[in-house]
């Protein structure tokens, strides 16, 4: 499976967005520079977050993105699904042996399963661990 640039935008922005506290206003200037994601992509992606129920806009003076649900709500497969479609792992494959088929399709459940159940928040939770270490001697 691989996913599309506009996906991994997608993530990087989300996971930006849910670093700061909750209520933070985002501007897309400011998390299209600090992300290196480019603007006019950036615009499309939030538009398409926003519809999707993941995020809010406030528009003037102090408008930006904000959560429109906590990041333990949002799942990585929520995100990829609204981004690039429905997710489908190994789209097309045929095959002619009946267990060769059989373990793909388990492959394919257990990668849905694993996007469905993983949040933006234990990614953050992961980040945090990784940058716990430290090789200071």
């Amino acid at each position: 499976m691989k996913i599309s640039k506009k996906a991994e935008y997608a993530l990087r922005a989300m996971l930006a967005i849910c670093r700061s506290a909750p209520g933070t206003t985002f501007s897309i200037q400011t998390l299209a520079h600090d992300e290196r994601i480019p603007l006019k992509f950036l615009e499309q992606i939030l538009l398409i977050l926003r519809k999707g129920g993941i995020l809010h806009s406030r528009r003037g003076a102090g408008g930006g993105y904000q959560l429109a649900k906590p990041a333990a709500q949002i799942t990585i497969g929520e995100i990829l699904h609204l981004v690039d479609g429905p997710l489908d792992i190994l789209p097309g494959s045929t095959t002619q042996s009946p267990a060769l088929q059989s373990a793909f399709m388990e492959l394919q459940q257990e990668m849905l399963t694993w996007l469905t159940n993983t949040t933006i928040t234990d990614i953050l939770q992961k980040e945090q661990t990784q940058g716990a270490v430290n090789f200071e001697i």
